[in-house]
């Protein structure tokens, strides 16, 4: 038996554009998240200079955080949830596409073990 799964989220060839966007990323991370069934606590956000973005989203299943290398076309993301509803392929998909990334990484790693 495992406490949590950390889910691995990369986004390549992301489009820079959108990424540099830092509302439009913020959107998009909140609705990934609302479509995951994650129930949300708390948000914080800080936009780099002179582009790029972290951001976390505090939930009662743990956290789930986003950060962004405009730059580098880049997306990293990571789920770590200590419920089975989070639904990580949706969070997966809906930043897929509405980052416009033509190829994507997943690892998921199994925490805690008891």
């Amino acid at each position: 038996m495992y406490l949590a799964n950390h889910q691995i989220i990369e986004l390549y060839d992301c489009d820079i554009g959108v990424l540099e966007n830092s509302e439009y990323v913020k959107d998009t991370f909140r609705e990934a998240v609302k479509r995951s069934k994650a129930t949300v606590v708390a948000e914080k956000y800080h936009n780099f200079n002179p582009y790029g973005l972290t951001g976390v989203a505090v939930i009662t299943e743990s956290h789930i955080s986003i950060h962004t290398w405009p730059e580098h076309r880049y997306v990293a993301v990571d789920v770590f949830s200590c419920d089975d509803k989070i639904d990580h392929k949706e969070i997966l998909k809906h930043l897929k596409v509405n980052f416009f990334s033509s190829r994507t990484k997943t690892k998921s790693i199994k925490r805690g073990k008891v």
